[in-house]
């Protein structure tokens, strides 16, 4: 294929994909008002929005290790690619599940309300507490209720780069709330839609659910260790995902 019909098949499918992002959006803009704050409209947001892009983008989802999925509550994480990674997560996107966002995300008109009304846990940075901003509510939740807390450990998107360090966050609240971290690992995102070169080939992603790490027993002295073997876990899992092809059906 040409690179001028590359681009214009890149185009058209992040012109599909923009086109039912919009539309999905407007739904569960509507729907949070009479179900504000329900537990089950984060879910079904993540799998509307899932559901359309996978075929706008002609890439089907294999999950791999679901029986290593624990009822909650439980801290899920998650490597951070880019901003494609939540759309294509709904496979993996447990019902009851929190995401921690920035309090900056209420000043979006639209996306604001709609972050708000699925029922996540609002970060504000300028005023941060004991445990570090937004630490001490996804605690309380983890302690309270049989929820998920969905967490990107690295902080930001790694744009198909190595991944970059864990923070401390994720793993302060599964000791704090004394819960297991579900370790989840997202395929590099490049083979199916490479976005720096224009790209979107389409064709089997991989999302891996590894076994839980249990925290019972461990406090703060533990978080060094915690962490180095977390971040051990992803980089051999990502480093055999280079290695080795996606085969098998999709789910």
């Amino acid at each position: 294929m040409s690179r001028i019909l590359r681009r214009l098949q890149f185009n058209l499918k992040m012109a599909l994909v923009a086109i039912w992002c919009t539309l999905v959006s407007i739904v569960f803009y509507l729907l949070s008002f009479p179900y504000y704050q329900r537990t089950w409209l984060s879910w079904a947001y993540a799998k509307s929005l899932n559901a359309g892009v996978r075929v706008a983008l002609g890439v089907s989802v294999k999950v791999v290790g679901r029986e290593n999925m624990l009822a909650g509550p439980a801290v899920i994480t998650m490597n951070h690619q880019s901003n494609f990674d939540p759309l294509l997560q709904g496979p993996v996107f447990p019902q009851n599940a929190v995401i921690i966002g920035k309090k900056e995300l209420l000043k979006i008109p639209f996306w604001g309300r709609l972050f708000r009304a699925t029922n996540n846990i609002m970060v504000d940075r300028d005023k941060p507490r004991k445990n570090g901003a937004g630490v001490d509510d996804a605690i309380s939740r983890l302690k309270n209720s049989d929820c998920y807390v969905w967490i990107f450990p690295e902080g930001t998107r790694s744009h198909n780069q190595p991944m970059a360090p864990f923070k401390r966050g994720a793993f302060i609240m599964a000791i704090e709330a004394q819960v297991p971290i579900i370790p989840m690992v997202s395929k590099p995102l490049k083979h199916v839609l490479d976005i720096p070169n224009k790209i979107a080939k389409g064709g089997h992603h991989e999302i891996k659910i590894l076994p839980a790490i249990s925290t019972t027993g461990m406090t703060r002295d533990h978080l060094p260790e915690l962490i180095a073997h977390c971040e051990r876990l992803y980089a051999d899992t990502i480093a055999g995902y280079l290695d080795t092809p996606i085969s098998g059906a999709a789910n």
